[in-house]
């Protein structure tokens, strides 16, 4: 009987002990799970460790090359530029000779204006070898290229022509003397004291006209009014201002205004013998003619005289026979004074 309460008893207290195991089990699985945590953790940091000790190996490592790329960088930096100041310094130093340089350059002559001639020089074509050009340059401005003739070519190139003779060849207007404003504004009167009431250079921009595109001077005297094609040398003159207006008018339409110095210019050869000057109007004709005969050397051809001419030998009296036999038959007059002499030259080599 005692045994069986025992058993009963032992079997009551087994629930009880069963519960009471349980929560014991599920401690020791606690305290498992938090071992295996701590475990994790510690292998994460030793992890962390290695791989913060690697990064610190890596930098230890990369630090020297860094700083000798670095050092390495500047010094490369500092070479370009210590280079480049240098060939700064020896391109500002050539640049200061080469203007000292050009600043005592000597000229090669100094005009009456006191302007200093420069860099004269002939040099020869690009297109046309057989075409030489010289220029030169005025205080520093350059001049435009003037074609040689072949004997200042050939002369230059022996060095038989100097500089001075060559600007008188091709710029005689920038070695003349420059009329002053005050002079320029007074020279309007002509040598028969007329008034010159207009005067003025253009370029004509009329395309039917035969001199398109060419300069072209126009003066107003008194009732007349005239325009003509410049020559490059009265062009030259006027924008270099060594004319007047007056100048200017009488050069270019002094035969028209008929004019005693526009026939001035025209001459007969001193050693010339004329037997006769003859101006005679022809039959059924209204044009006046002139002719030269001289003698044993033979007659000239006829030639016509313009209105103007005709005007200013029969009315105005301002040219005269000889003057107005030199401007029509001078070529003509000096091939019959040239003809005996060949003859003689070639008796002499028979």
């Amino acid at each position: 009987m005692a045994s069986k309460k025992k058993q009963e008893e032992a079997r009551q207290d087994a629930p009880r002990d069963g519960r009471k195991d349980a929560p014991a089990k599920t401690t020791a699985k606690s305290v498992g799970d938090t071992a295996s945590e701590v475990t994790v953790a510690e292998q994460k940091s030793k992890t962390k460790s290695k791989t913060a000790k690697a990064d610190t190996a890596a930098e230890a490592v990369a630090a020297p090359v860094t700083e000798k790329t670095e050092a390495a960088a500047k010094k490369a930096e500092t070479a370009v530029k210590d280079k480049t100041e240098t060939v700064t310094a020896k391109a500002e130093t050539a640049g200061q000779e080469a203007t000292e340089e050009r600043k005592h350059r000597e000229p090669q002559m100094v005009t009456v204006n006191g302007q200093k001639v420069t860099h004269g020089h002939a040099y020869q074509s690009t297109v046309n070898p057989d075409t030489w050009f010289f220029t030169a340059k005025l205080d520093g401005a350059p001049l435009r290229p003037m074609p040689m003739t072949p004997e200042d070519t050939a002369a230059y190139k022996n060095r038989e022509i100097s500089v001075e003779q060559l600007m008188q060849n091709y710029y005689p207007t920038k070695l003349l003397p420059k009329v002053s404003k005050e002079e320029y504004d007074a020279g309007n009167v002509l040598s028969d004291g007329r008034t010159v009431d207009k005067m003025n250079v253009y370029k004509e921009h009329d395309e039917t006209k035969n001199d398109f595109g060419r300069y072209k001077l126009y003066a107003v005297v008194g009732d007349q009014r005239m325009s003509t094609v410049m020559t490059t040398h009265d062009l030259n003159a006027f924008f270099d201002r060594t004319v007047t207006p007056a100048q200017l008018v009488e050069r270019n339409f002094g035969e028209r205004l008929h004019l005693a110095s526009a026939y001035q210019q025209y001459r007969l050869p001193e050693d010339l013998q004329v037997k006769e000057i003859r101006i005679a109007k022809e039959k059924n004709s209204n044009v006046w003619n002139i002719s030269v005969n001289l003698g044993e050397l033979g007659k000239t051809s006829k030639k016509p005289l313009t209105f103007d001419d005709g005007y200013s030998y029969f009315s105005a009296r301002t040219a005269t026979r000889e003057q107005l036999a030199a401007k029509y038959l001078l070529p003509e007059i000096k091939q019959l004074m040239a003809a005996p002499r060949q003859e003689k030259a070639m008796a002499v080599k028979l």
